[in-house]
């Protein structure tokens, strides 16, 4: 067996020289998925762990027990069903490719060693072949044939992997320019060879048909000139020549085309056959812009099958004092036809569908009418306030910028601010409005072109006008509030469950979240509101017209909670002491203190100071009342005190009595006066009560006391009417008791609880 390249070795096709090019369609996705997996060549994926590759002759795995075996689909069949996994789709490739031209897999792998030599710095050392898994043996010829072979540039190497696919695809116009990249005559590789000769003979058949195609066309034959064109373009499926005259010819009604027979490939088309454009109904073919695609569909609708399989869609695009441009539209829609993702904007366009016949061509074209590329804005929608308008909207990424016009009762409106997506427009009237926004697009001719324009009919409807001030003050236990602003509307006091709204946001009759009701709260004294006592409310002002509101300002109303069981007693020295049970959850209690028509809180005590020290107050004589109240929780809050807690201490009227002894004649001292003297602050009451002077005898030497007005006998009557402050009422003791006795005073009537009785010394009542 010979050991050198260029011997006659292997299967018959197999190379005797080193390839120039894989020649195989699908090689890109080929070395994507090798790459994926992160293998050198194919040749990783092909052997197992400790084996190499022998590539002299064919594919083989050397070593192992079997020494050497070949690899063929079969063995590609159970390396895919061994490895499975993410190796799947690349043996499931190389199978499909071996099965195609068992030559191919030793092209690629030959065309991927022979690149990692020639860019290796060692890749002349047999060593480096080795490296690569290729079999020891094999590994210096294969570097000496790899150093002297020619060597390819990074455009001739594109050229060389996308020239089967190209050739596949019937793009032969593609095969040909990338064919003038490479070697003349195929630098040695005699595949290679005759691929490019195929490729210039399909080209010299393609532009023959072409000249007669004019030819006819010149002379007034219509049918001959489209049939011309149309074997053009299945000769050559990217020539925009034969593309643009098909489309031409047949929009000027040149009747008949022709089609051809089954071409799969590279393979060169049948012969010509007439096409009979009357053995298929009449087709339309539709456009629909969109603000950033454009959907093509042909009516009526073909089959699914016949959409991505039996058409060829493409646009073509004017370019004033250029060549037309022509793309391939692939994506299908949803709906059925085709979408352009990606039209250009500010250019007037066509689309034709093209049938075809195992991928070729095969019969006119359905056109579309121009198409001007400027679609409108999309979702355009509107919001309405007070006097105002604010719109949004989404405007094509191709556009320079919209114009946007709003009119109204009286005419067009100026003064609206008009930003990207959206205009904002205020001061305005009630009535019915209409917008509409245009979009600029730039032609390629440099000039600025707009859109047919949407239209948006609004309505501004009436609002009532918000309350701008709200204030409140407390009076009696009840709170007043007041506020301005609101002029039109149906003015609500009201607390939000929630957080309430900004002032002068725009509310609407929405079922989800409803107005709050009135406060609930009762009526008080003079108009105003009693609070619940404890309660902490957020009162705001709610301007009502109808089904729209406005939010309006708010404020704090605070109601502590009551303090029960408060007693209050003057205890001398110009001071009242105060107690009560102290309320639940309260960190502070505030005492005031009403007396002569003023109010002063006099002191806030906490509850370990009211354990500890009790609460005093600093009153005068006349009379007052104390409210107790827990302190405030909350700053700035509008304080009302909760109804009740208030205590009332009548003023400090005093009734004053002395025994005064009467004066000495001779041996004798003449008889005791009852001296009655009253003290009052202020206006005397009308309910004095009545003064009376007992006297109890006793059987000692030492009197008792009277206990009772009842306990003793009653000497004197002193009526309040005759009390009056400063003018003391003076009367003589009786003298008819026999001494000793004791005297006392008392005072009797419905106001005698509200009067202090100052008593003399005890001394100063016994009579001996």
């Amino acid at each position: 067996m010979g050991l050198e390249f260029g011997h006659n070795l292997g299967l018959r096709r197999a190379l005797r020289g080193l390839p120039l090019s894989p020649l195989v369609p699908g090689y890109g996705r080929l070395v994507a998925r090798q790459r994926a997996l992160g293998l050198r060549h194919i040749g990783d994926a092909l052997v197992e762990r400790g084996r190499v590759l022998g590539v002299l002759d064919g594919v083989f795995e050397e070593g192992g027990a079997r020494r050497r075996q070949h690899i063929g689909a079969d063995r590609l069949r159970q390396l895919g069903g061994a490895r499975g996994g993410a190796y799947g789709p690349l043996l499931a490739q190389l199978e499909a490719v071996q099965l195609q031209d068992p030559a191919a897999l030793r092209r690629i792998l030959l065309y991927q060693l022979i690149e990692l030599l020639q860019a290796h710095p060692q890749g002349a050392d047999p060593a480096t072949a080795v490296a690569l898994g290729v079999c020891p043996q094999e590994a210096g010829p294969l570097v000496r044939v790899a150093a002297a072979h020619l060597r390819l540039d990074a455009e001739q190497r594109r050229a060389m992997e996308e020239l089967a696919d190209a050739w596949a695809d019937g793009k032969v116009r593609r095969a040909a320019g990338l064919a003038a990249l490479l070697p003349a005559g195929g630098g040695g590789d005699a595949l290679l060879r005759r691929r490019l000769a195929e490729i210039a003979e399909r080209v010299k058949e393609a532009d023959d048909a072409l000249d007669a195609a004019r030819e006819a066309e010149k002379a007034g034959d219509a049918r001959a000139a489209e049939d011309c064109m149309l074997r053009a373009a299945r000769l050559a499926s990217d020539c925009p020549r034969a593309l643009l005259g098909l489309v031409r010819l047949h929009r000027a009604g040149g009747g008949a085309g022709v089609g051809a027979g089954p071409a799969a490939g590279g393979e060169k088309p049948g012969p010509a056959a007439v096409y009979d454009e009357g053995a298929r109904p009449r087709e339309v073919l539709t456009v629909l812009p969109a603000p950033e695609a454009v959907t093509v569909a042909l009516s009526p609708a073909p089959p699914a099958a016949d959409v991505a399989n039996g058409r060829r869609v493409v646009r073509l695009t004017r370019v004033p004092g250029g060549p037309t441009g022509i793309t391939e539209i692939t994506d299908l829609s949803p709906a059925g036809g085709w979408v352009d993702p990606s039209p250009p904007f500010g250019q007037e366009v066509r689309y034709a569908a093209l049938p075809l016949r195992d991928g070729r061509i095969d019969g006119p074209p359905v056109v579309s009418d121009v198409l001007l590329v400027a679609p409108d804005v999309s979702g355009l929608r509107s919001t309405t306030g007070r006097g105002r308008i604010e719109a949004t909207w989404t405007e094509p990424s191709g556009a320079l910028g919209v114009r946007a016009q709003l009119v109204g009762p009286a005419g067009p409106v100026g003064g609206a601010e008009v930003r990207t997506g959206a205009l904002t427009a205020t001061g305005l009237g009630v009535g019915a409005y209409v917008l509409r926004v245009r979009c600029r697009y730039r032609s390629p001719d440099g000039a600025v072109i707009e859109s047919a324009g949407a239209e948006h009919p609004v309505s501004v409807d009436p609002w009532p006008t918000p309350v701008d001030r709200l204030d409140a003050t407390a009076v009696h236990g009840a709170v007043r509030f007041s506020w301005s602003g609101g002029d039109d509307a149906d003015v609500r006091l009201v607390a939000w469950p929630a957080g309430p709204p900004e002032p002068g946001a725009e509310l609407t009759d929405d079922p989800a979240r409803p107005w709050p009701a009135p406060l609930p709260w009762a009526a008080g004294s003079g108009g105003g509101l009693v609070p619940p006592p404890g309660s902490v409310t957020r009162v705001s002002a709610l301007a009502v017209l109808g089904p729209r509101a406005v939010a309006g300002p708010g404020l704090v109303v605070e109601c502590p909670p009551a303090v029960a069981g408060a007693r209050v007693e003057r205890v001398g020295g110009g001071r009242a002491r105060v107690t009560f049970d102290w309320p639940a959850e309260a960190g502070e209690v505030a005492a005031t203190v009403e007396q002569d028509g003023a109010s002063t809180v006099h002191r806030v005590v906490a509850r370990s100071t009211y354990v500890r020290e009790g609460l005093y107050v600093d009153v005068a004589p006349s009379a007052f009342s104390v409210t107790l109240s827990a302190a405030p929780r909350t700053p700035d809050a509008v304080v009302v005190p909760p109804p009740g807690g208030a205590v009332r201490v009548p003023a400090d009227i005093a009734v004053s009595y002395r025994i005064v002894p009467g004066a000495r004649r001779a041996l004798r001292r003449g008889p005791s006066l009852l001296r009655v003297t009253l003290s009052c602050p202020g206006e005397v009451p009308a309910d004095l009560p009545e003064f009376v002077l007992v006297a109890r005898s006793g059987n000692g030497r030492d009197p008792v006391r009277p206990r009772t007005p009842t306990d003793g006998t009653t000497l004197l009557r002193v009526g309040g009417s005759t009390l009056s402050p400063g003018s003391p009422v003076e009367l003589p003791v009786p003298s008819g008791l026999r001494p000793p006795y004791a005297l006392r005073g008392f005072l009797l009537g419905e106001g005698a609880a509200d009067v202090r009785l100052d008593e003399p010394s005890p001394t100063t009542l016994v009579v001996r």
